[in-house]
């Protein structure tokens, strides 16, 4: 009988154990850029509610379309950048962000067909206005919107 381990032995666990630490290293990047996605999500939604509640604050009658943005907008911009760092100081991202605030036709303005839509009305009480973030993440175009109406 031989006691101790032999070099086949020793070359199996090896090997086990790589197979281990490069599944655990593939699982924690999968969580890395999960995090990262949740990040630029959480700071669209910011983004989209800051602009919201901007246009809002200005008022029902400054809420006008911006014609150098396009049809029915009355904000636009093209970039609108987000610097996320973890807090270990080994996750950083830089996301660059497309914002569009659109006048859209809500129940209060007696419109009966609302792809004729007149931004101009202005014997309304309340405008509807969406916002739409867009950004680029991996390779993919992700996108949100958000509603509000000003009165």
């Amino acid at each position: 009988m031989k006691k101790g381990f032999g070099l086949l032995e020793v070359m199996i666990a090896a090997v086990v154990l790589g197979f281990l630490i490069v599944g655990l290293n593939k699982l924690q990047m999968g969580n890395r850029e999960a995090l990262l996605r949740v990040r630029a999500r959480d700071a669209a939604n910011i983004i989209a509610q800051h602009v919201l509640d901007s246009l809002g604050s200005v008022g029902i009658n400054s809420i006008q379309v911006n014609s150098a943005c396009g049809t029915n907008l009355v904000y636009c911009k093209e970039k609108y950048t987000y610097n996320y760092e973890g807090n270990s100081g080994n996750i950083k991202t830089k996301i660059d962000y497309n914002v569009e605030v659109a006048l859209v036709p809500n129940s209060e303005q007696k419109t009966e067909d609302k792809t004729n839509f007149d931004p101009s009305l202005s014997n309304v009480y309340a405008k509807s206005l969406k916002a739409t973030v867009k950004w680029k993440f991996k390779n993919s175009d992700q996108k949100i919107e958000m509603a509000k109406v000003v009165r």
